[in-house]
């Protein structure tokens, strides 16, 4: 679900992550003790609302797309993005 202004002009927690993150590289979180590699790497394209908690959807490398939870992601570091960048075998995601 996709969220939208409510009508109060109060922000919904949804809105406040998005707008907070929103054109943002985004990372996955390891579920290993290892460092993110390129695949792990995504932009956001939505977030939305779920029973259990807040959802979002990224955009990864080659046009794919997947939702997690928000306790799965965070921002990518500015020293993860150079690191990204410096090496060719990653493809950052284009947004």
């Amino acid at each position: 679900m996709i969220i939208t202004p409510s009508a109060t002009g109060t922000l919904t927690p949804a809105q406040t992550y998005s707008r907070a993150h929103a054109g943002k590289l985004m990372v996955i979180l390891p579920t290993a003790d290892r460092q993110p590699v390129g695949a792990d790497f995504f932009h956001l394209e939505s977030v939305g609302t779920h029973p259990t908690g807040l959802f979002v959807t990224g955009k990864f490398a080659g046009g794919r797309t997947e939702s997690m939870r928000i306790s799965t992601v965070r921002e990518a570091s500015e020293a993860e993005i150079a690191s990204m960048r410096a090496g060719s075998e990653l493809e950052l995601p284009s947004l």
